[in-house]
């Protein structure tokens, strides 16, 4: 269960509060003017986080060059030079255009 505090709680109790995060290993839920304004979590369950993003990008990475894979199989890629065209498009199509002087 998620312990919801006030900032000026954390100001005046931070030894203790941050004493339990150890224990429960629940985080707290930091407010501000009523509203919640940060998380504060135990560094186990940070690093633990940390390490499931990078999983997560390895597993998005390997997805990805497998597409690429099976696209160069299936001979669905273009040139290099067709890219470049396409970009070069693309941008004049985005390009903010200018205001001619009048005078």
């Amino acid at each position: 269960m998620k312990k919801i505090i006030p900032i000026t709680d954390l100001q005046r109790q931070a030894a203790r509060i941050v004493g339990s995060l150890s224990e429960s290993e629940e985080p707290f839920i930091i407010t501000q003017r009523g509203r919640a304004a940060a998380v504060l979590i135990p560094v186990s369950r940070y690093e633990q986080i940390e390490q499931d993003l990078a999983r997560l990008d390895e597993l998005e990475l390997r997805e990805m060059l497998a597409v690429a894979e099976a696209q160069i199989a299936q001979k669905k890629t273009i040139s290099h030079r067709k890219v470049k065209e396409r970009l070069a498009e693309q941008r004049k199509k985005t390009a903010p255009r200018r205001k001619r002087k009048t005078g």
